[in-house]
């Protein structure tokens, strides 16, 4: 197994921005003069993630685009407020086929002047509907994202539900099997998403949600997810499944805790699994819900980070 020298995480889209905490020798964030400055565009949170992950790996360098965020108007909007150009992406990999996680990516594709290959599960595109327990039915969930749009903007998708290296020691996890028994997380019997599978109306398991894994030099497996409906817990052991490494090292993105109906016991059984892994980093973001974020930064407070919309992670 081949590992990275370094890596800078930089969060393009977050549910968050707070401009009044400090930088550390690990996370520089927007800061309140830029965000008071009037010549310059401010940072903005949206309810949807995404990350650029760049890779050292000698003199190579890669950047790997995960996720898309919920409109390409704000990730776009703050790639330009960071400097990132769209043309400088290498590949990009949709976590899965939810509107916060893949939405913007369509208008990356055009803002860019090359092909990208982009990296999902083939149920990405599945038809899906969503089903509230109030009656509410939301008919259009996940509808614009169409594979023909995708690819007349320069999209090449690469469809697989195995796991992929997609840059130097960086893994896609593929499908993500359910070992956990509190996972996945969420009430019993809750679900309203749905979809249309072989003909047929049926509950929609999320199974193209999928994450990605990067092996570091000395220090282990820095573990990325969008919203792991499989269980963050689930996706963990996946990535160290596909990579053969044990070491966790960081772990950023979605735990699906944040959802109506999931138990303090759900939180509980998670965070004794994420002490036990020892990991230097841990980073609980977009759908993980405020209980979640507490008890990590009550119980883990050395490993606790608050990401936002703009910071850089350098690991």
């Amino acid at each position: 197994m081949h590992y990275v020298d370094k890596v800078v995480i930089t969060t393009l889209v977050e549910n968050y921005v707070d401009m009044l905490i400090p930088d550390t020798d690990t996370v520089k964030r927007a800061s309140l003069a830029s965000h008071f400055d009037p010549r310059k565009k401010k940072i903005r949170a949206e309810n949807g993630i995404s990350f650029l992950v760049e890779i050292f790996f000698g003199d190579y360098r890669s950047k790997v685009l995960f996720d898309a965020g919920l409109t390409g108007d704000t990730l776009l909007h703050n790639m330009e407020v960071l400097g990132i150009s769209p043309n400088e992406i290498d590949h990009a990999v949709i976590s899965h086929g939810h509107p916060d996680h893949c939405g913007g990516l369509l208008g990356l594709l055009q803002a860019r002047d090359y092909p990208l290959p982009v990296a999902l599960h083939p149920d990405a595109f599945i038809t899906r509907y969503c089903v509230f327990g109030t009656g509410i039915v939301v008919p259009t969930y996940s509808q614009e994202f169409r594979k023909s749009e995708l690819e007349e903007a320069g999209g090449t998708l690469v469809l697989t539900r195995d796991p992929l290296q997609v840059a130097p020691a960086t893994f896609t996890t593929g499908e993500i099997p359910l070992k956990v028994s509190f996972e996945p997380p969420g009430p019993p019997g809750w679900n309203p998403l749905k979809c249309i599978r072989d003909g047929r109306l049926e509950d929609d398991h999320t199974l193209d949600d999928i994450a990605m894994a990067i092996c570091v030099k000395d220090k282990g497996l820095v573990v990325i997810t969008g919203c792991a409906h499989a269980g963050i817990i689930n996706s963990i052991r996946q990535a160290q499944t596909v990579t053969g490494v044990k070491a966790v090292y960081a772990i950023f993105g979605g735990f699906h805790l944040g959802f109506p109906g999931v138990s303090d016991e759900n939180v509980d059984h998670t965070l004794n699994d994420l002490k036990s892994l020892k990991p230097s980093i841990v980073s609980p973001m977009h759908c993980s819900g405020f209980n979640t974020l507490a008890t990590v930064a009550r119980e883990m407070p050395d490993q606790f980070l608050l990401n936002t919309a703009g910071a850089r992670i350098f690991l």
